[in-house]
């Protein structure tokens, strides 16, 4: 049995390599080496600081790059919407949306290179307890960050292997 799980992941990594796919982030992918060389501009209110966190994470876990070739800069929009309401008018469920906009520029001469959009929605209960009820919302206002952040990252990655002819 085991024989023929491993005998269908080498199948599958053969037709990868046959197809043309390469690896975005992996070994001296241009793109991770962009990517590490983004610094993150501060991104305003707690979720901001959340996505900017996740940002780091994403782009350059070594650390901030001493001299960034690039300066990303964020701005974005949270909206939480009433999503269950009960027949007494009490709501039980809401969506938070975060609506994010993103520009790469070149950090020596400010000229835009990249440009782009991205959206996270997450939901959370309201439930009889307010404790309860805030680390639900801290929660999903940290998933969103990081589904935007996750986002980002792969649009830039892109935008570098392209550039780059990969």
């Amino acid at each position: 049995m085991w024989w023929s799980r491993r005998s269908a992941a080498l199948a599958t990594v053969a037709a990868l390599a046959g197809c043309g796919f390469r690896p975005l982030y992996r070994g001296h992918a241009p793109a991770a080496a962009n990517l590490a060389a983004i610094a993150v501009d501060p991104i305003p209110e707690r979720v901001g600081q959340l996505l900017r966190n996740a940002l780091l994470d994403r782009l350059n876990p070594r650390g901030e790059p001493r001299r960034p070739r690039y300066r990303l800069a964020v701005t974005l929009t949270r909206t939480s919407t009433a999503l269950a309401i009960q027949p007494d008018a009490t709501t039980t469920r809401f969506n938070l949306r975060l609506d994010v906009r993103f520009t790469l520029t070149e950090a020596a001469t400010g000229r835009t290179v990249y440009a782009d959009h991205s959206r996270a929605i997450a939901s959370f209960n309201q439930v009889r307890s307010d404790f309860a009820t805030l680390a639900a919302e801290k929660d999903s206002d940290r998933r969103a960050a990081q589904a935007v952040s996750d986002e980002i990252a792969t649009q830039l990655g892109v935008y570098f292997a392209r550039r780059e002819g990969g």
